[in-house]
């Protein structure tokens, strides 16, 4: 087992179709409006500005309604109070179609004196804003990707949900590390009783499952590794390249994101937990396609545009491209993958649903 040096993190740049297929990710934010007023109504007035920073923004419109809620509440106290609206992702974002929504008619800004907007560019594992500056920082569904693209020898599968052995440790411990990472550059932008909210897809305790745990999504990345295998037995994919290709994510049990902040000794004085939790989505929590599943050709091109929107990069750059002689083949095993990915979801509907469990975490810089 072996595991190549880093690579610079591309999962989620060039989504493709990412705001017409991110309904869940949408639901996410939208769920979270009152808890995001909330924390910014206990802050009361903040000098010289109100500073929000949402990590992972992306380009649609999740980005707008994760910021939406703080400027409401906080104008609604404080009328003239200047707030700064700062985006923070990494240079693939489609930063011109984000600026145009929070600008428009329907932008957090609409209507508004005194919100600026700016952007800061880069990854969230490092320091992307000035100390001790943030009042509310926001990551919705982006803290489970890993800092670094994934190179593991680990046949028969694509995610770590079904990893074992060495594999799964040495993946385990990215995960842990990066999750340290990621607070302790939060807790160096944020002011003392800023908080952080984290919102993403989590795990929970599942006897039945090979490692334990229950992972969101093991429905439809199992799908993709099924097509990912049937493409390497039919010589589409070079077997070598599949068999060490790795989406380079982690959705984590409550327990997982709780011990590192409780032992480690500068999170544990950085940050007091307010909530931290894992439950089922309200809506369609077995199969998040589950209104459509009656018209099979509409249920798998649900399916197929969701898994492109957070997937297409990742797949391209990753698994297509090695195996691939020139951009046409690239794009034409792309093409045979996507046919062969809806066709299962038609042939087969609810037997890859994607189940989704929802964690949420809140913390307090002390």
């Amino acid at each position: 087992m072996s595991s190549d040096a880093p690579e610079p993190l591309r999962s989620t740049e060039g989504m493709v179709d990412y705001d017409q297929h991110s309904a869940v990710q949408q639901g996410l934010v939208t769920r979270q409006a009152g808890r995001i007023a909330a924390l910014v109504e206990a802050q009361g007035l903040v000098e010289p500005e109100l500073k929000i920073v949402d990590y992972g923004c992306g380009p649609g419109r999740s980005a707008i309604e994760a910021v939406r809620p703080a400027v409401t509440a906080y104008r609604a106290r404080f009328p003239r109070s200047p707030i700064a609206v700062c985006h923070a992702d990494q240079p693939g974002n489609d930063w011109n179609a984000l600026f145009a929504l929070a600008a428009g008619p329907t932008g957090y800004g609409s209507g508004q004196d005194g919100v600026r907007t700016e952007a800061a560019v880069g990854s969230f594992y490092d320091q992307m804003v000035a100390p001790a500056s943030v009042a509310l920082a926001t990551c919705f569904v982006a803290s489970q990707w890993s800092s670094h693209a994934i190179r593991l020898l680990a046949p028969n599968t694509v995610w770590f949900a079904d990893l074992e052995g060495d594999a799964r440790a040495e993946m385990a411990a990215v995960a842990r590390a990066d999750w340290v990472r990621f607070l302790r550059c939060r807790a160096l932008e944020l002011r003392p009783g800023g908080s952080l909210l984290v919102s993403t897809l989590g795990a929970v305790p599942d006897a039945g499952e090979v490692n334990g745990v229950a992972v969101s999504g093991r429905g439809i990345y199992r799908a993709i590794n099924l097509v990912a295998q049937d493409m390497a037995n039919d010589g589409l994919l070079d077997r070598d390249v599949l068999d060490r290709f790795l989406f380079a994510l982690w959705f984590m049990t409550a327990e997982e994101v709780r011990e590192p902040i409780e032992r480690d000794p500068f999170l544990s004085q950085a940050f007091r937990i307010q909530e931290l939790g894992v439950e089922p989505a309200p809506e369609n929590p077995a199969d998040i396609f589950a209104d459509a599943i009656a018209d099979p050709v509409s249920y798998a091109a649900l399916y197929t545009g969701y898994m492109r929107a957070f997937a297409d990069s990742t797949l391209r750059t990753q698994l297509f491209e090695p195996c691939a002689e020139g951009e046409a083949d690239r794009d034409r095993l792309a093409k045979e993958f996507y046919n062969r990915f809806d066709k299962l979801y038609r042939d087969f509907p609810a037997r890859y649903a994607c189940e989704t469990w929802h964690l949420t975490v809140v913390l307090q810089r002390r």
